[in-house]
């Protein structure tokens, strides 16, 4: 049983994210657009229904976005819900084409299309032949080989046409051409040949690509009266794909949406090559901007909605959600490296396997440290002079806002100054009732004073620190402090971020519970210096 008390892992295992992975959208960003690009599916098609397409029935829908960032999602997700949009969905992936030639491209196209899309139309093609058949047209009749012995043996012309589509039969494919030149113009004639012989011609040059992409949104429209979209992935400078994009723009399919997804630095190659197919892009009927949507917040619920759509049990409560929550949104504040949808991911997925190993019934610290030694082995907290490991670090620092981190604080100082002291860099002195946190005398025989401020009201202990200071109670005055405060006479003023206050945490939790190593005394007396405590 995996954490949360799920059946199975909720996150998908390849970065790369197949149409099941899709069915699954999250982050409020994400479903704003995917909103637009149902409202272009629902415009087209309520203009377009009960009759004719024509040329003026064609969109455009840019997408741009990070990479890594869910863009594929997005699309495969939409893809998805061609069945519930009337429309027919054909998903190319640029990168995964080489070379990009106008061959190559219309080959992806074809198989972009789910299998059941062409079963649909072949079976739609053949009902139409069937019905000129049964109106006595001798060419429809040679089209699906019905003959005399067939009608004298009493084969209804029904009945061979349904042997066709079940595949007992074949066509006359001459006469099926003779049939169809008669009737539709070149490229709807070979499409239809084509998905009714299941053998796809190869096409020759960009005007004979776009003639067929046209053919495939006419015919959809017309015989199964759905819109068609076509989805473009990474698209980018490429000279092949640019003039296929244009092409495609240029012809304004029949019924037909073109939904072109790039990112920021492949949309820039687009306009330094072709400015022209940049401008009209600029132009598009929805134009999607989702660059830099990677935040915290995005990237937490995006990761949420996966185990919502799959506890069928109800066991992730909302409290489990915050603190799943705060966890993501600490990788994000502290690492680069999770600030995509890819990555966060894929930490998520080896962290649900490490929970099904151990029996835990939700991802801790723990889990989320060993999935990112596994997945990033020597990845380690920036900036962190105690080598806090991740678990212990998210731990630590989802507490840091806390009031009793304060105290934890003071503690960590008086501590790290107590081995200093044992170690023989300081001699530790009595405070002598005095508003300070620890009193030392430094191996120059000078009188150090350090106070600790989290508090930017505490106005008194400031006044008091800068009389101190001004008597020359001690000869240096430091203070550590996570606020923005005057600088007092005399001394010196230390901002300690979330990154030291965690290595100071760490380093305390280790020093009183007897556990500080040879390796830690040299980090301990780092981290006392960048304090300027020694």
């Amino acid at each position: 049983m995996y954490a949360y008390g799920l059946e199975s892992n909720p996150y998908p295992s390849s970065p790369t994210p197949t149409e099941k992975d899709a069915k699954i959208l999250g982050g409020r960003r994400h479903k704003e657009a995917k909103g637009a690009i149902v409202e272009c599916m629902k415009e087209l098609n309520g203009k377009v229904e009960g009759r004719d397409s024509a040329d003026n029935d064609f969109r455009v829908i840019t997408v741009i976005q990070d990479v890594g960032s869910g863009k594929t999602h997005l699309a495969l997700h939409v893809k998805n819900l061609k069945g519930r949009y009337n429309s027919e969905c054909s998903f190319v992936d640029l990168s995964t084409i080489s070379p990009k030639t106008m061959p190559s491209i219309y080959n992806a196209m074809i198989k972009g299309f789910d299998n059941d899309f062409f079963v649909q139309l072949r079976t739609k093609f053949l009902t139409y032949i069937k019905e000129r058949a049964e109106q006595g047209d001798n060419s429809a009749k040679k089209a699906i080989n019905y003959t005399m012995m067939n009608r004298l043996t009493g084969l209804t012309i029904k009945e061979k046409v349904d042997d066709i589509i079940s595949g007992k039969e074949s066509v006359s494919a001459e006469n099926l051409k003779q049939f169809l030149v008669q009737r539709f113009n070149y490229c709807e004639s070979t499409l239809i040949r084509n998905v009714i012989t299941n053998s796809f011609d190869t096409i020759q040059n960009l005007e004979e690509l776009i003639g067929m992409i046209s053919a495939i949104s006419r015919l959809t429209h017309r015989f199964l009266g759905k819109i068609t979209l076509l989805e473009v992935d990474e698209f980018d400078g490429n000279k092949d794909s640019i003039e296929f994009v244009k092409g495609i723009i240029n012809s304004h399919l029949p019924a037909c949406i073109l939904l072109l997804i790039s990112t920021p630095s492949g949309y820039a190659e687009v306009q330094s090559v072709n400015s022209s197919v940049f401008d009209r892009l600029e132009k598009a009927n929805y134009k999607i901007d989702l660059a830099g949507s990677n935040s915290k917040d995005e990237l937490a619920e995006i990761a949420v909605e996966y185990i919502k759509h799959n506890d069928k049990h109800n066991k992730f409560s909302s409290k489990l959600e915050g603190e799943l929550t705060d966890k993501i949104q600490v990788l994000y504040e502290e690492f680069p490296e999770f600030r995509s949808v890819r990555s966060v991911i894929n930490i998520l997925y080896h962290a649900m396997e490490k929970s099904d190993q151990m029996g835990l019934d939700k991802i801790d610290e723990s889990v989320i440290d060993d999935a990112i030694k596994q997945t990033y082995p020597g990845l380690k907290v920036r900036g962190s002079i105690m080598e806090v490991p991740i678990s212990d670090f998210i731990a630590i620092r989802k507490n840091c806002s806390e009031p009793s981190s304060e105290k934890d604080l003071r503690e960590a100082v008086r501590n790290l100054t107590n081995l200093a002291h044992e170690m023989g860099s300081i001699c530790k002195l009595e405070k002598q009732n005095l508003p300070l946190d620890v009193i030392y005398q430094d191996p120059f025989g000078a009188k150090v004073g350090v106070a600790i401020i989290t508090n930017c009201n505490s106005t008194e202990n400031l006044d008091s620190l800068s009389n101190i200071s001004k008597a020359a109670v001690v000869d240096k005055l430091v203070i550590l402090t996570n606020r923005k405060i005057p600088n007092p006479y005399n001394a010196t003023v230390v901002n300690v971020d979330r990154t030291k206050l965690v290595d100071l945490l760490y380093f305390n939790s280790k020093y009183n519970g007897k556990k500080i190593a040879d390796s830690d005394n040299e980090r301990a007396e780092m981290l006392a210096k960048t304090l300027c405590i020694i």
